[in-house]
């Protein structure tokens, strides 16, 4: 461990060496110890661990463009230089918080190795990040919209009509407030499509910190696609990953912490994930994770909520030594009435309609079934304890289900290709009732608790998969693993038989499954024209072809117009 030094610290210690040089005599230990006691701690790469932060941030919504991000700036900020951050070694804020479309910056390559608060040819909210980062002497990661400078008749690559094109892009500065990194979003969320650039291959953006310790970054929607996400842990062995996000989440396996800790947990790797503060509109859910040790912090709200995360994160390399802070799990007592979240908006997995589910009996107490989709089987073992009834309260119906094919979709935006064992709740006996939960209004009631529950299915092996548990309670928060159950994988030639075991009886679940995703390759359009081309999937003069010659010709006669008209007279 070393030490970072504020402003004041030193120039105690100028004024110290300087009254030595004059023969003063002055108690230098004591003066450093005051000087140490007042700094900041800095991780060494000989340090097991590292301290990141994660900000779940309220983005602004109601104003003119340029008061928006004055707004977002201002409270970044305020963070970034608040006592929580002074022992931070990386600070990470979520995507689409702080400027707009009408306020896009240009960004600089990171191999220039431009400090923004040095050079100030960028837009001001950037400058002032910089200064804050080397202020602070923290490595920071904000999501902008960018703008580049492009020729739109140059048979280079696509290029908006405007001469910019925009990206959804992730910066990274560092202890200086230089920019070391840039990452632009790979794959684009429904009408981002329409207003957002993407480069013709998923860039892999790595960088290393002097605390030892190589990142990876990418954004959002990114995380259920193979490049650049799975690309970076299992081509590149990249160990720790950043990730902003406005994430929507979707029951019943596609919350935001559910899906965050799944993955993490999946490719057992560090993961610092901050995510946008609107529950009403679908988006919270941010956490710091260890692997498959687990979250390190994690939280979720029902109500707009800017928080600061802090976890001292273990190292790769020191993983399987480090011992998780300790905590006193609760002692297990059956309640009717368990706290509940109703106030965070969710989509509904749509996917579901289409798997082979099985409706359990509504008082249930054992079940021992295999069911198959085609020839893909899951095997379950489940017990039931009775709690009480009450006539006053509705309880979850849950199903079985299972499925593997290409009939699915990633929220309705990109095709997918899936197979999944699972229990699932529902708020009524119809297909069509499973990925809700009761409103507000509705008292619900755990008549029953699940005293076993383990779920085994044996899944393809490919290199292009992830196979993840993806569990939920009803304060829309996964199971701890290795406290709340376990996972077990046993590898034969072409398939990983996986068994996923309840460990710690449960009383509101909302999903016990194991969830894969095994990368689907279909090209889908977004609802561009798939006859020229101009979807922005692939940067390419293709792309331009079509129209560019046209545009060339109306500038031409322009020019050629004004130029008569002004020899004329």
């Amino acid at each position: 461990m070393h030490y970072k030094f504020s402003l004041k610290d030193e120039m105690i210690l100028t004024v110290i060496m300087a009254l030595k040089a004059e023969g003063v005599k002055v108690l230098l230990g004591f003066a450093l110890i005051l000087c140490i006691g007042s700094s900041e701690e800095v991780s060494l790469p000989s340090d097991p661990t590292y301290n990141a932060g994660v900000v779940e941030f309220v983005p602004a919504k109601v104003g003119l463009p340029k008061d928006l991000v004055i707004d977002n700036l201002k409270r970044i900020k305020a963070i970034i230089e608040s006592e929580a951050t002074k022992d931070l070694d990386i600070l990470v804020f979520p995507e689409y918080i702080l400027n707009n479309m009408d306020m896009k910056t240009y960004i600089p390559d990171p191999k220039h190795g431009i400090v923004p608060c040095e050079v100030t040819d960028y837009d001001w909210f950037l400058t002032e990040l910089s200064c804050a980062a080397r202020s602070r002497q923290l490595y920071l990661v904000v999501n902008m919209l960018e703008k580049e400078f492009c020729l739109p008749f140059a048979n280079q690559r696509k290029c908006h009509p405007s001469g910019y094109n925009t990206f959804n892009t992730n910066v990274v500065l560092d202890r200086q407030g230089r920019v070391i990194s840039r990452y632009r979003k790979s794959h684009l969320f429904r009408y981002e499509w329409y207003s957002t650039d993407i480069l013709e291959k998923p860039q892999l953006a790595t960088f290393t910190t002097d605390f030892g310790v190589t990142f990876g970054h990418f954004i959002c929607f990114d995380m259920l696609y193979y490049e650049p996400a799975e690309q970076l842990v299992k081509e590149k062995n990249v160990t720790d990953i950043i990730y902003p996000t406005h994430w929507f989440s979707e029951l019943p396996f596609l919350t935001a912490v559910q899906n965050q800790e799944g993955w993490a947990f999946a490719n057992d790797v560090n993961l610092l994930a901050a995510d946008a503060s609107y529950p009403s509109q679908q988006n919270t859910g941010s956490g710091i994770y260890a692997g498959r040790l687990g979250r390190l912090s994690a939280a979720i709200f029902q109500e707009p909520t800017t928080k600061l995360l802090i976890a001292k994160v273990p190292k790769s390399e020191y993983r399987a030594s480090y011992q998780m802070p300790t905590t006193i799990e609760p002692v297990f007592m059956p309640q009717l009435v368990t706290p509940r979240f109703t106030k965070l908006d969710l989509q509904r997995d749509y996917n579901v309609d289409v798997f082979t589910t099985k409706l359990l009996e509504e008082n249930f107490t054992t079940v021992n079934e295999m069911l198959c989709h085609r020839s893909f089987c899951c095997d379950f073992q489940i017990e039931r304890q009775k709690i009480g009834d009450s006539p006053t309260h509705q309880a979850y119906r849950f199903r079985l289900a299972a499925y593997s094919g290409t009939e699915t979709t990633f929220q309705r935006v990109s095709s997918s290709n899936q197979s999944l064992c699972a229990v699932i709740a529902c708020t009524g006996s119809d297909l069509y009732t499973c990925g809700y939960i009761f409103p507000e209004s509705v008292a619900v009631g755990n008549k029953y608790y699940f005293s076993k529950l383990q779920i085994s299915g044996d899944f393809i092996k490919a290199k292009r998969s992830l196979i993840m548990p993806s569990t939920l309670n009803a304060n829309i928060m996964p199971l701890k693993p290795n406290v709340d159950f376990m996972w077990q994988e046993v590898e034969s030639s072409k398939t990983n038989r996986i068994t996923l075991n309840l460990s710690r009886p449960q009383m509101d679940l909302l999903t016990f499954a194991i969830w894969s995703n095994y990368y689907s390759t279909v090209d889908n359009t977004h609802n561009l024209d798939p006859i020229v081309n101009l979807k922005p999937v692939a940067l390419t003069s293709s792309a331009v072809t079509p129209f560019s010659f046209k545009y060339f010709q109306i500038i031409f006669s322009i020019i050629l117009i004004v130029s008569l008209k002004t020899q004329f007279n």
